[in-house]
């Protein structure tokens, strides 16, 4: 009995793990999800480029950043669930990313 356990846990922790990777690595359909939240305030603007100035990912978060004709703007994308669901983005005017 005790051996199954072990073998449960042991494959519960590398699909997490597998899970969490995938989350902390950039794809193009979030990017693209994104860059659709860049400009939804009350003020019009443009996106100055095609793709995101600085990309940061981990396991429950990527941000990506925006020069737009407002200035810049870090979209997070972030999952429904904390590591399941689908990815809704939300942006923040003004806001940049650390580079590391």
């Amino acid at each position: 009995m005790k051996g199954w356990i072990g073998w449960v846990l042991l494959g519960i922790t590398l699909v997490v793990a597998v899970i969490g990777w995938r989350n902390s690595q950039p794809e193009p359909e979030t990017e693209l999800l994104a860059r659709k939240s860049v400009c939804t305030g009350d003020k019009p603007c443009v996106v100055m480029s095609d793709k995101p100035n600085v990309i940061k990912t981990d396991v429950a978060h990527r941000r990506y950043q925006w020069t737009t004709s407002e200035g810049p703007v870090v979209v997070t994308c972030k999952r429904e669930y904390y590591l399941a669901g689908a990815w809704g983005c939300a942006s923040e005017v003004g806001a940049t990313i650390e580079r590391e």
